[in-house]
């Protein structure tokens, strides 16, 4: 049997209390838990019964007293990107918790860290690419087999949060300690889903809003992402009630409609041969039907472990050379850059080009600061 990863989780608070439940129990067989860190002592009180266990309250401590091989960084967003890089350059293996960091810039200064230390492995817990649904999408895309892509729609509305979520923790829906509201909270995976399968638009029109919460953060978006040959419209929300999670693809000779528990895969002729060919009439052409399911089983064991278990197994293989991480830091930048330019384009009230200034939005966030903290103050 090959030696078990040691592995140190930073902040075991509501997610990363649950990647402790699941290693201290062995549901991750490549890694067992032997360290955790978090600056509140109730947080670690909750491992008092797990006596091989080490608490620390200063992840610096952690890593020079403990031999580990890898972290989970699950910490508030801000201090992401600082923790990320010196663990790094302690040559410890990283996965960080979505986001990869708050801003673009600040993930960028990750990535540098990341490259100069190329035997150090990075990953981001994207677990919706765990998903099989958007796994076979993926892959049917990139064949080419249902033509290029002509259009694309988004909409999440099953993210719904109330007032009483924001309370349980201050830092929630604020500009000041997350860094956002359901754009980097919630929202964050489905950007990365949508730049996985597409790849990133060129530009980006978008508008947010608050509706009946009371938060400094946005928990209503729309948004247009602009490729050369097709848009990609973008709508998201955290205040509606039986919400719905829809992507949708046309795509010239078929389409994907993927929901939260079953996929359609409609399959037809060219769009552009119906066109030729019709001479009278409006035009159409049979499709065949195909429809994937998540899985009954795959989904009780996601209500039992949670589907981020599944990213925390496969990087554990990756630094076993088994495999790759889910995401790597490269690809953890791009969902960043989108939820800085949807925010950017909002804030300015106009079209935001991609690659976005990174200085440009560091600049803007902290004037939403400022103005988050005087509401506050007033």
């Amino acid at each position: 049997m090959s030696k078990k990863l040691r592995f140190g989780i930073i902040g075991v608070g509501r997610m990363g209390g649950r990647h402790a439940f699941n290693m201290a129990w062995g549901f991750v067989h490549d890694a067992k838990l032997v360290a955790v860190c978090d600056l509140l002592p109730s947080a670690l009180d909750k491992f008092k019964r797990h006596k091989k266990i080490k608490k620390y309250s200063s992840y610096k401590e952690m890593i020079e007293n403990e031999n580990l091989d890898a972290v989970i960084i699950a910490t508030e967003h801000y201090s992401h990107g600082e923790i990320a890089r010196y663990c790094i350059e302690k040559k410890v293996h990283v996965l960080i918790e979505k986001p990869l960091t708050v801003t673009k810039g600040d993930s960028e200064k990750v990535l540098e860290v990341a490259k100069e230390n190329p035997d150090v492995l990075v990953g981001i817990d994207f677990n919706q690419r765990s998903n099989k649904m958007y796994r076979k999408a993926k892959k049917l895309i990139s064949s080419g087999k249902l033509g290029n892509i002509q259009r694309v729609n988004y909409i999440i509305t099953n993210w719904y949060r109330s007032d009483a979520y924001y309370k349980q923790g201050g830092w929630r829906g604020t500009y000041c300690e997350e860094g956002g509201g359901c754009l980097i909270n919630q929202c964050v995976h489905q950007l990365d889903i949508l730049q996985w399968l597409i790849g990133m638009p060129d530009k980006i029109t978008a508008k947010t809003k608050t509706v009946d919460r009371n938060i400094y953060t946005e928990n209503d978006i729309v948004a247009i992402f602009e490729y050369p040959e097709y848009n990609c419209s973008f709508s998201a929300s955290s205040h509606e009630l039986s919400g719905v999670n829809r992507l949708e693809i046309a795509l010239d000779k078929g389409r994907i409609v993927i929901g939260s528990f079953f996929m359609k895969i409609y399959r037809h002729k060219s769009q552009k041969q119906v066109n030729k060919e019709t001479t009278f009439g409006y035009g159409m052409s049979p499709s065949t039907l195909t429809i994937s399911s998540y899985g009954f089983f795959r989904l009780i064991k996601d209500l039992v472990l949670g589907q981020q278990i599944r990213a925390i197994r496969a990087f554990a293989k990756a630094i076993k050379n088994k495999g790759k991480p889910l995401a790597s830091v490269e690809e953890g930048i791009n969902s960043v850059e989108l939820i800085n330019a949807i925010y950017l384009s909002s804030w300015k009230g106009e079209k935001v080009s991609l690659p976005i200034d990174a200085d440009e939005y560091e600049k803007e966030l902290e004037i939403k600061r400022e103005e988050e903290k005087n509401k506050i103050k007033g």
